[in-house]
């Protein structure tokens, strides 16, 4: 696996606090993460319901090329964390401090467009 680098002058560039964006950047990855586990669990859900409810004892061994394909390719992606930063970098979601400054949200650029913001 290769890794990387990041330029933080490039991430410091739209915010003064260098670890509120990296925080910004991995709640971001972590959804991102979140919502292509939700999508290889359901696209690998009529493979798991034939395995579970076999037709045939020799079927409940068998892995279907379709189910490694899609594994496959949801490996062959990139990574989440690198996404996150990509679209930070990219200025397709940004984020603020709550009132107390102590967690960050992050938010869409799309919300703020849909706010008159």
């Amino acid at each position: 696996m290769s890794v990387k680098p990041v330029d933080l002058n490039e991430l410091r560039g739209r915010h003064d606090n260098l670890y509120e964006t990296v925080v910004a950047i991995s709640k971001k990855a972590k959804e991102i993460h979140e919502e292509e586990r939700a999508e290889l669990e359901e696209k690998l859900l009529p493979y798991k319901e034939m395995i579970r409810n076999p037709v045939s004892e020799s079927e409940s061994d068998k892995v279907f090329p379709e189910q490694v394909a899609i594994s496959l390719e949801f490996e062959s992606r990139q990574k989440t964390a690198q996404r996150a930063i990509n679209q930070f970098l990219q200025k397709q979601y940004d984020y603020t401090l709550e009132e107390k400054g102590e967690q960050v949200k992050a938010q869409d650029d799309e919300n703020n467009e849909a706010d008159g913001d």
